[in-house]
């Protein structure tokens, strides 16, 4: 992961609309952020009650921490990334009416400064792409070592069974780097660190836009061709 990659997007980034294909699908990149965020509410319903420590790993400019309030979450959010720039972006795009902004940390490559088992909840949304294969690991064990005993990681990713995201994705400048990795990396990644018990879903297979249109997501999660996963992880005692 490298600082300076994203500190060129940070200033002017928009969640990739900058891709046509996305443009056509959504007029805004937070519908598509918020197609993960509500799958998190559901699962994670404690979020609305307040009390949760939340880590937002490789926050980028704070989008999904930012969606989850805005849709009634109340934990205590905090974010770390790599870019600096993306950082000073988060507490600039934060509204008021979501209460305090997220505290915030710089990331030392995989590793990050809390302690250990400091959080409930860790998310990692759209992040391991950009992650070096051979530094993967380092980033599994590192969402071990701050989660609570009992805690959940998420990790959500861009899912390359899906010709459409593959084709998104090699368009995309933020992306030019990226190497997708499939939903099963991620659990024997996840495995191979610590001991969880994992599940999958896969999300976004209608675009998000379309409200009337959310059941169908949920009814073909199990089906491995939408445009997102979710691997949900939790911890043992």
């Amino acid at each position: 992961m490298k600082p300076a990659e994203f500190d060129r997007h940070a200033a002017h980034y928009d969640g990739g609309l900058d891709n046509p294909i996305k443009r056509l699908v959504s007029s805004s990149a937070d519908q598509f952020i918020a197609v993960k965020a509500r799958w998190l509410l559901r699962r994670e319903p404690r979020l609305t009650a307040g009390g949760l420590a939340v880590l937002d790993y490789g926050c980028g400019a704070g989008d999904l921490m930012r969606v989850l309030a805005g849709l009634g979450a109340r934990a205590a959010f905090t974010g770390c990334d790599v870019s600096t720039g993306m950082l000073a972006e988060v507490a600039k795009r934060w509204p008021a009416a979501c209460g305090p902004a997220p505290a915030l940390a710089v990331q030392d490559g995989a590793r990050t400064q809390f302690a250990d088992g400091q959080f409930d909840i860790v998310t990692i949304s759209a992040v391991l792409h950009h992650v070096p294969p051979a530094e993967r690991q380092a980033v599994y064990r590192e969402l071990g070592r701050v989660l609570k005993p009992d805690g959940r990681i998420f990790v959500f990713e861009h899912n390359p069974r899906n010709p459409l995201v593959r084709y998104v994705i090699a368009r995309t400048p933020i992306d030019a780097n990226a190497i997708l990795l499939d939903e099963k990396e991620v659990r024997h990644g996840l495995l191979d660190s610590a001991r969880y018990d994992i599940a999958s879903n896969y999300l976004m297979f209608m675009p998000p836009g379309i409200t009337f249109l959310r059941g169908v997501d949920r009814l073909l999660a199990w089906l491995p061709l939408g445009a997102q996963y979710v691997v949900a992880a939790r911890k043992g005692a």
